[in-house]
This record gives structure tokens, C-alpha cells and sequence, in this order.
């Protein structure tokens, strides 16, 4: 196999890549830190943020992130030209955790406020962090959008709390904005967006 070498054989210099090259099916479209803040928000033609049909598929990812408060949910918030959507929601959780409490069959409950929100709640003694990455499909677009993800942090016994979850609109409406938030105080923790190639 060949190595490919810049030519002054320095990576340090390489800035951009030719359009051969693959850059992988992950383009990160922005990425926000927020210490002590009241949430997170990503809206359409906000800072780079453009929710279209140019990708059919978007991820958050979340790295260590918690609340300034002990003992509460990080909140997935639906937006509409800048602003709190509201709508119908319907999710379904299932976790377990270390010590051995589970639920592998859940109800489907509606939210009406809110897209989603954890099974568990997140200590922040330590502090202990919520990260996970969740896809959501049908931002920027006329439908009925639905998400998905995994996610692990440990609960306010201590206990590490393992989910998997996904939730969806009731109704058809173009959600073009994500606002993340914790159901009491501020929010610390780092969350990213990527558009992923089909």
C-alpha cells in the first residue's frame, strides 16, 4: 500500500484535503460548550446552523454534560422559527442500570412540552455526565420528525444508568430548531451537530 505524503512531507501543513478524498459520512455543522448557561440552542440559519433537506439524517452528540442543580433531566426542546415549537410528542425509554433495576418494556407516553426527556436523572456530585448521541430524522422539513439515541450517566443513587430511547411528532409541522435544557437550573457540558451523508 502506498503512503500518500504532502509535498514539504509535513501534516501540520495540510489545511484542506482534495475533493477525492473522503472525508468520512460525519460533517460537523457546529458545536456549543456552555458553562453555567440556561440551555442550548440550535436554530435554523442561526451561526452555520441550516436544517434542510441537504442531509436526511442529523446527530447530537453529547459530551459531559449536567446540571448545576443535583437530581435532574436534561430536556430535548422542538423549535420553530426561533422559538419553542410546543406540539405533541410520544417517546419510549428502556434502560438498566448497575444495580440491576430495568425496564425493557415501557409505555409509550406523550409529551406535550417537551420531544424527550431521560428515564433517570443526572447527579452532579463528582460531577457525573450525561453523553450519548441521538439521530433525528425530518428537521427542516414538512413531516411527522422522529428521533432516536443511546445514552448512559449515572443517576442520582449513584448508579450508572444505561438508555436507549426515541420519540416522534403526532402531527405534521417543520421543527427547523433543537433547544437542550435542564428540567430545573443551568446546564454545563458540550453538545454537537452533525449532518450525516446517505
Amino acid at each position: 500500500m502506498a503512503i500518500i505524503k504532502p509535498n514539504n512531507n509535513t501534516i501540520s501543513a495540510i489545511i484542506a484535503l482534495p475533493a477525492a478524498i473522503s472525508t468520512g459520512s460525519l460533517v460537523l455543522i457546529k458545536s456549543v460548550t456552555a458553562s453555567d448557561a440556561s440551555n442550548i440552542i440550535f436554530d435554523n440559519d442561526a451561526s452555520g446552523v441550516v436544517f434542510d433537506d441537504a442531509y436526511k439524517c442529523y446527530m447530537f452528540n453529547f459530551q459531559r454534560v449536567y446540571g448545576a442543580t443535583d437530581n435532574v433531566k436534561i430536556h430535548f426542546i422542538t423549535r420553530t422559527g426561533a422559538s419553542d415549537s410546543g406540539g405533541t410528542f410520544r417517546q419510549q425509554a428502556m434502560y438498566h442500570t448497575y444495580n440491576g433495576s430495568s425496564s425493557t418494556n415501557p409505555a409509550s407516553a406523550p409529551n406535550n412540552d417537551k420531544l424527550y426527556q431521560i428515564a433517570g436523572t443526572i447527579r452532579n456530585s463528582s460531577p457525573e455526565y450525561f453523553n450519548g448521541n441521538f439521530f433525528f430524522y425530518g428537521i427542516g422539513e414538512s413531516t411527522r420528525m422522529h428521533m432516536h439515541g443511546h445514552c448512559s450517566y449515572k443517576n442520582n443513587s449513584g448508579y450508572h444508568h444505561n438508555e436507549v430511547g426515541s420519540s416522534g411528532s403526532d402531527t405534521t409541522q417543520t421543527i427547523n430548531g433543537m433547544k437542550f435544557q435542564m428540567s430545573s437550573g443551568n446546564i454545563y457540558g458540550t453538545i454537537s451537530l452533525y449532518g450525516v451523508k446517505t
